[in-house]
């Protein structure tokens, strides 16, 4: 592939593809290669619409949609691979349903298996964020309620204060006791979740991560 042509690739990927073309990326695009990245990207068929409406704006120029079509078929024809699928599908992204024919099956397992595993890693991440969120409040609670203690006792506090630190006491004291309760649900929704995601690992390290691909028993994906 040309130099100028990967360099007009990096520029789309940089930003021309979600805010449209400059004036000299139109007069110049190699609309093949533009194509290519798209399909190679799995971007929907509508990618190039922005693009076409940017070159005919700002340039006066319009798209060559048969070299268009030409590359973005060639980068389909690598986007659309079962291990292309797992691993959009573990990295959380859209499939945009852009695969046709008999290998988008094969696409569409390998995917739905990358996005299971996605799914409980997010699972793992919530669970443990909850329990860590519950762990820092319970513990701001604590110093709250220690410095509301030594107020009512100093013999600083006027004795109108007192009463309203004796409400905030009650109330810090019933949302303490609140929290703490929740910890032990937190800790066990953590570990469930783990034990889900270390199943799920498991069955991948034997069946492989999708229909047909080598099991994975060292690599955590």
């Amino acid at each position: 592939m040309r130099a100028a042509t990967l360099a007009m690739i990096g520029l789309l990927a940089a930003g021309g593809c979600a805010g449209g073309m400059s004036k000299d990326e139109c007069l110049y695009a190699d609309w093949r290669a533009i194509g290519y990245e798209d399909g190679a990207r799995g971007a929907p068929a509508s990618a190039v619409s922005s693009r076409r409406q940017a070159c005919a704006k700002k340039a006066g120029v319009t798209a060559n949609m048969d070299e268009y079509l030409v590359g973005r078929d060639a980068g389909l024809r690598e986007y659309c691979q079962p291990a292309k699928g797992f691993s959009v599908g573990a990295g959380g992204g859209r499939y945009h349903g852009v695969c046709n024919g008999p290998e988008e099956g094969a696409f569409v397992a390998a995917y739905q298996s990358g996005n299971q595993l996605y799914v409980l890693e997010r699972a793992v991440s919530s669970a443990a964020n909850r329990l860590a969120y519950a762990e820092k409040h319970l513990a701001e609670l604590r110093h709250d309620i220690d410095h509301a203690e030594l107020a009512l006792v100093s013999p600083k506090t006027p004795h109108v204060e007192r009463v309203d630190i004796l409400v905030e006491l009650k109330n810090l004291r019933d949302e303490h006791e609140r929290v703490a309760a929740s910890l032990g649900g937190l800790a066990a929704d953590q570990e469930r979740a783990e034990d889900d995601l270390a199943a799920y690992r498991d069955y991948l390290a034997v069946e492989g991560p999708y229909p047909g691909a080598v099991p994975v028993t060292s690599v955590r994906y």
